[in-house]
């Protein structure tokens, strides 16, 4: 009985841990989007916003499931591409990095809850999305990358996410 009640709270507070995770990150990939006070022109001039209205406008999800999307997404091609060519392309690819830095606290959240498992699909639920959603994401995504990042690392893309696409 002692041990039931015991993993009870283990899981509760572990729960509780993640749940805070996620919505730190939420809050972080909200700031990403911008607020809607500025002016377009000005929402206009910051590089992420071009993906972010791509995805909200394509698939009708929120800026905060956008850039909390796309971070997961990028999270596994982490895992699979050459470190440098990870590093490379996030650097040539506008607003990349900052979507990926800014989600960091859902994207390490959802892995821990899977062990790594199936941490995209854990990520997407987290903000709000079912599976589905991922195969709609990744094409869209890749299409943004083609236009700033060399073919090797399309290339490289392409095969990190060949469950997704």
């Amino acid at each position: 009985m002692k041990k039931e009640i015991l993993l009870a709270a283990v899981t509760a507070a572990s729960l509780t841990l993640q749940a805070g995770l996620f919505d730190d990150a939420v809050k972080q990939a909200g700031s990403l989007a911008g607020s809607a006070a500025q002016p377009q022109a000005q929402q206009k001039a910051q590089p992420s916003n071009a993906l972010l209205s791509a995805l909200t406008g394509q698939l009708g999800v929120s800026p905060k499931q956008a850039a909390g999307g796309t971070a997961a997404l990028m999270n596994a091609a982490a895992r699979s591409m050459p470190q440098a060519n990870y590093a490379e392309l996030l650097k040539s690819v506008p607003g990349l990095s900052s979507m990926v830095k800014g989600n960091e606290g859902l994207v390490n959240g959802a892995a821990q809850m899977v062990g790594g498992g199936d941490m995209v699909g854990t990520a997407f639920k987290a903000l709000g999305m079912d599976n589905g959603m991922i195969g709609q994401f990744a094409p869209i995504l890749l299409n943004y990358i083609k236009q700033y990042a060399t073919p090797e690392n399309v290339s490289l893309l392409k095969q990190a996410w060949s469950a997704f696409l």
